[in-house]
């Protein structure tokens, strides 16, 4: 049986590698964002440009492996609702 102090040291370890990974999909989202909200600027109907996108992500989220896995599937669903609206707002406000 693992002591004390191994179960600390790994939990300890398990929780940086979480954050870090938490760190880097922070960022990443933040990049991926700002290049969506920049290609939609672009468009002469940028919130046009994020309903399909949006709608196209959606069918990519339909088809995935995960899909079917309640619990994750409606994960995916929130985040990409929530990550078009933000961007949506943002095209609307620039």
């Amino acid at each position: 049986m693992a002591s004390d102090a191994a179960l600390s040291e790994w939990l300890s370890s398990m929780s940086k590698a979480v954050g870090t990974a938490q760190a880097h999909t922070m960022v990443q989202h933040f990049i991926l964002r700002d290049i969506v909200i920049q290609l939609a600027a672009l468009r002469d109907e940028p919130e046009a440009f994020i309903a399909a996108m949006f709608e196209r992500v959606s069918g990519l989220v339909d088809q995935c492996e995960l899909a079917g896995k309640p619990e994750i599937e409606s994960e995916m669903r929130w985040y990409t609702d929530s990550f078009f609206t933000s961007a949506g707002k943002a095209v609307v406000k620039s």
